[in-house]
């Protein structure tokens, strides 16, 4: 007898979502599915399984499925995808191979174009690469250079990730891509050579984009886009760095820059997944914005600001309040005004900053209902 106790009732809805996005590995799916909220199953008749959730204060719906790796499999499953499901855009997520040394492990590589590796012809003289220039929707990239053009994308990636960071954290890279069947781990081949040579504009490699953007160049409507994050260098050190666990950062970036561009891409909407505060009404949140300094000042008045749990509290019930899912980031400090000063700055950085305004004062609101230095708070624009 089949055992069908893993079916949803989603199974049986009329199918759709507003954004697919694809993976080839498991960690590649799991780091996006994480993020999404309200989630139900959507079965295709020949088997394949996606998942379809919401994403916090974003108005739509994403549907992710792991594929498997290679492009004849992506080709095939973009146009499953778009058929089925009809999104307005599809997104191809995982991790890649860094060709360059800017690359760095952990980055995430926005494609401005996808360079099929293998077509080309062999000759006595050698291999004559003949390229095949996969279409990246102009529309889309424009959406991720507004989305990933300040760190606030980073505020998606799990606090577990983060607390891995070394340095300045990843960065985001618009470059092409490469996309072949082959998994490349050595800077000393012939194919080596031929990338350097025929490509060398593309900072990554990878095996799915090509056939992506093959399906895409065949449709009069589909928006496609890769985003990937730096798991190895494409050289010898590949089984190391996975087994460093490069390959669940990088899987971790790559989503979070996802969940920036979504965010971007979607409606607004009206009541964030999670928010369990009340904001400020939305007549305050028109006024000025007022110096960061009057903000330091007036947030100093509370006397448990002191105290870093306080400020940690603090920072995670903004998280619930905008929808996010982990606490508002603002890097630490023991001195309470120096923190104090970071959260205001990143507040004001935030993609929306009224929003990170008026969650700021719900959660003093909520904390500390009966604290006079809400008096002197209300009085600044949140």
């Amino acid at each position: 007898m089949q055992d069908t106790s893993l079916e949803t009732e989603a199974e049986h809805m009329e199918p759709s979502a507003d954004v697919v996005v694809l993976t080839a590995l498991p960690v590649e799916f799991q780091a996006v599915s994480v993020l999404l909220r309200d989630k139900s199953t959507l079965v295709h008749p020949e088997g394949t399984r996606f998942v379809k959730g919401t994403l916090p204060g974003a108005a739509g719906t994403i549907a992710v499925a792991r594929i498997g790796a290679g492009n004849l499999v992506s080709a095939v499953m973009t146009e499953r995808a778009r058929q089925w499901l009809d999104p307005q855009a599809l997104l191809f997520v995982g991790v890649a191979g860094g060709l360059k040394p800017e690359a760095e492990l952990g980055d995430v590589v926005v494609s401005t174009k996808v360079h099929y590796l293998h077509p080309g012809k062999e000759t006595p003289a050698g291999f004559s690469a003949r390229p095949v220039p996969g279409p990246v929707s102009h529309r889309l990239e424009q959406a991720a250079g507004t989305a990933l053009c300040s760190e606030t994308w980073r505020e998606w990636v799990p606090e577990a990730v983060r607390a891995t960071w070394q340095g300045i954290g990843p960065q985001i890279h618009f470059q092409p891509i490469i996309a072949g069947e082959v998994v490349l781990n050595t800077t000393d081949t012939p194919l080596r050579d031929q990338i350097t040579f025929h490509y060398g504009d593309a900072l990554a490699i990878e095996m799915e984009s090509a056939g992506v953007a093959r399906a895409a160049n065949l449709s009069e409507d589909l928006q496609v886009l890769t985003l990937r994050g730096i798991s190895d260098h494409a050289d010898a050190g590949k089984t190391e760095a996975d087994a460093s666990g490069s390959q669940h950062r990088a899987s971790a970036h790559a989503a979070a820059a996802t969940a920036a561009l979504l965010c971007e891409l979607l409606p607004e909407a009206a009541e964030p997944a999670g928010r369990r505060l009340t904001a400020p009404s939305s007549d305050a949140v028109r006024k000025p914005p007022t110096p960061d300094v009057e903000w330091v000042n007036a947030l100093m008045a509370f006397g448990d600001m002191a105290k870093m749990d306080f400020r940690q509290d603090l920072l995670s019930d903004m998280g619930r309040i905008l929808g996010l899912p982990h606490a508002f980031t603002a890097a630490e400090s023991p001195v309470a005004r120096d923190h104090v000063r970071e959260i205001v700055r990143r507040m004001n950085a935030y993609r929306d900053p009224p929003a990170a305004r008026a969650a700021l004062y719900a959660a003093l609101e909520f904390a500390r209902p009966d604290d006079l230095a809400l008096d002197r708070l209300s009085g600044l624009s949140p």
